[in-house]
């Protein structure tokens, strides 16, 4: 094996901390070399329980030797800084969403990293989740025909937000509450599926009285027809992920605790759906319709009832494992610098859809 890649952990703010690191302690071609965050504490502390040194200070974490790229994991309202500042560097870049707080934030950051030519990776991690990839690759082979309907629901139980850091609840910092960090995973799977945006609306309570909203639903209009629902809480005791693709000619409905996704689709498409999942055992039921004259396997008007076993779906690899292996291997990413901008576009929109009480136009 080659030189392995060194990457330093910046900033232990975000959750989703425990996500990364053990991936990049555990590869063989990368090395968790350094750990910088804004609360020395809380650097110190991931610093001894990770056992690589903490860097006070983050100009001098860029110019270490032993970084030659990083994961931010910090405050969202540090990320365009940070960003920019390793792009500078010459540093590839990997970050937890959001992407940044305003538009002209990302096209500085998009700017800083196209110029510095280097190589940028982005959380969208339901995207590469085994059942919601299922939705996207049924749309994309035609199963459901065109969808006009996609609804996503994403909700933390309102306990776990007890386990939060306090400034999450703080709108300068992190930017907003139940709208800008959960639902970012609803806004990069719908730029994902769907397109380019036509205009968004949206509505939220504040059950708790925080600075950040914690109930909220938007409703994006895209420019191929379909119309994006996104709600997300985290004011409810349980709220189970869901995601539903509804189309002309089929739907998909996943809830992501569930050991089946459930498809329903024309029967004479079971044939395709087959192809595209080799190997998985389906649980088809027939509902409906007649045999045609020319050939038994033909359906025509009836409806196929579909259980997928999640379990056996393909895996997929995490956004950060594709981001390193770009870096490594020179294989294809596809959520990169771009996405990040058209994330913030739809967040914005929607922190100015909130504030206003209108519909925005992108």
């Amino acid at each position: 094996m080659g030189k392995k890649l060194n990457v330093a952990l910046v900033g232990c703010w975000h959750p989703h901390v425990p996500r990364y690191y053990p991936i990049l302690q555990k590869r063989e071609d990368t090395e968790l070399t350094c750990i910088w965050d804004s609360t020395p504490a809380r650097g110190e502390e991931w610093s001894k329980k990770l056992g690589v040194p903490f860097v006070a200070d983050y100009d001098a974490l860029l110019r270490r030797d032993d970084v030659d790229a990083i994961c931010i994991v910090a405050e969202t309202c540090r990320h365009a800084e940070l960003i920019e500042k390793a792009a500078l560097a010459g540093k590839h870049i990997f970050t937890e969403k959001a992407f940044t707080l305003t538009v002209a934030e990302a096209t500085k950051a998009c700017d800083a990293v196209k110029k510095a030519n280097v190589k940028f990776g982005i959380a969208y991690i339901r995207a590469t989740t085994p059942a919601f990839a299922l939705g996207k690759t049924l749309m994309d082979n035609g199963l459901l025909g065109d969808v006009n309907m996609v609804r996503i629901r994403n909700g933390v139980d309102a306990s776990k937000m007890n386990d939060l850091p306090p400034d999450w609840f703080d709108k300068n910092i992190s930017g907003g509450g139940a709208w800008i960090d959960l639902a970012c995973h609803q806004m990069y799977l719908m730029d994902w599926m769907l397109g380019e945006p036509l205009d968004i609306s949206a509505n939220a309570i504040n059950y708790f009285g925080r600075d950040v909203e914690d109930n909220v639903c938007a409703i994006v209009r895209f420019k191929n027809g379909t119309l994006g629902v996104a709600e997300s809480t985290c004011s409810t005791f349980y709220s189970p992920y869901m995601f539903e693709i509804y189309g002309r000619k089929g739907s998909y409905i996943c809830r992501i605790d569930a050991e089946e996704s459930e498809i329903q689709l024309e029967a004479n498409n079971l044939e395709k759906l087959r192809t595209l999942l080799p190997g998985v055992e389906l649980k088809e039921e027939i509902i409906g319709g007649v045999v045609s004259n020319d050939s038994v396997n033909s359906l025509f008007g009836a409806r196929a009832k579909v259980k997928v076993p999640v379990a056996q779906l393909p895996a997929q690899k995490e956004p950060i494992e594709l981001w390193l292996d770009e870096i490594l291997y020179g294989k294809a990413n596809p959520f990169n610098i771009d996405c990040g901008y058209r994330l913030t576009r739809l967040m914005a929109g929607g922190v100015k859809a909130l504030d206003e009480k209108r519909t925005i136009t992108f």
